[in-house]
């Protein structure tokens, strides 16, 4: 297979047809800068915050926005948490601080145990014996996005940067419409939310418009060091279920997750207009932003007796 470009040995196919590694590196690498001046992302004003588990997309996204910031000489800082899932996270942090030094990144790690008092899979066998109906990705979902918000505050940072790639958002995007939650997808698009809050720091997401084969090949080709490996208890999540079944159509149908993203975001400005509910109230008990009168993440840890860090 050839490169369309030039002709030479191509290194990745894609739905326009194969690229070199040249050729490569310079569309992928070009697709994420035109989303960021595009949708408008982040300025050149902003403190950015890079939300980086370790893993080959928060990588990529690292490496490109920390070039991007380098250039600008922006404030930039790295930010993983770790969960405390053994033999898995602490591996992803190793190639994060590793990425970092090499690149000479300021980076901050925070774990679920010094903010919470316990690990993921303590605060688990807490809901087991509390016979609490809670599968593990969901609470380590929505105590990750607390800390993340919490923590870019603390840095004194103005947008976090995720690694959320096209796959992600499909998943994401399918499991709201099956679930009967529309109106999350509301809150979806590469610059996330619906109403701007002072305690909330704006979620940016410039790999919005890659493909997780994208990031893979974009990793190996630039010799980034990373564990390609998801985490353990993903496996038997709804995600993961339906993350196979849309890889299967993908495969049958090449440009099928291409085309949901595109459809969906034809649609995000109606949706963000049907359900824009104006100034979003904050959580009695932490001062977070929340719809409820308790955000989910303080009720969570309230019923499992656990008081959130302040």
């Amino acid at each position: 297979m050839g490169c369309v470009r030039c002709g030479k040995e191509a290194v990745i196919e894609l739905q326009q047809g194969g690229l070199c590694e040249e050729h490569f590196v310079r569309y992928f690498q070009r697709k994420v800068y035109r989303t960021i001046r595009k949708h408008k992302l982040f300025s050149k004003q902003d403190r950015l915050c890079v939300a980086c588990s370790g893993g080959k997309d928060s990588l990529t996204i690292l490496d490109l926005v920390g070039k991007l910031a380098r250039k600008r000489r922006q404030p930039i800082v790295a930010l993983g948490i770790d969960e405390g899932v053994p033999g898995y996270r602490e591996k992803q942090l190793e190639d994060m601080k590793y990425f970092c030094d090499k690149n000479d990144i300021e980076y901050r790690i925070v774990t679920f145990r010094e903010e919470f008092g316990y690990t993921i899979e303590e605060l688990m066998k807490i809901a087991s014996k509390k016979k609490l109906q809670i599968s593990q990705c969901a609470l380590c979902g929505v105590l990750r996005r607390r800390l993340l918000n919490q923590c870019a505050k603390r840095l004194g940072a103005t947008r976090i940067i995720v690694g959320h790639n096209l796959d992600d958002e499909v998943q994401t995007f399918m499991m709201n419409l099956f679930k009967g939650g529309i109106e999350l997808a509301a809150r979806m698009g590469p610059a996330t939310g619906m109403v701007k809050h002072d305690g909330f720091i704006p979620r940016v997401k410039p790999l919005y418009f890659c493909t997780e084969h994208e990031t893979t090949a974009y990793t190996k080709l630039k010799g980034i060091r990373v564990i390609y490996a998801s985490c353990p208890y993903r496996k038997d999540s709804y995600r993961a279920f339906i993350a196979k079944h849309i890889d299967e159509i993908e495969k049958d149908y090449n440009g099928t997750k291409t085309s949901i993203i595109g459809n969906l975001m034809k649609m995000l400005p109606l949706l963000k207009k049907q359900y824009s509910s104006g100034k979003i109230p904050e959580c009695r008990l932490c001062g977070e932003p929340s719809r409820n009168d308790i955000c989910t993440a303080c009720a969570t840890l309230k019923k499992l007796g656990i008081k959130g860090p302040d």
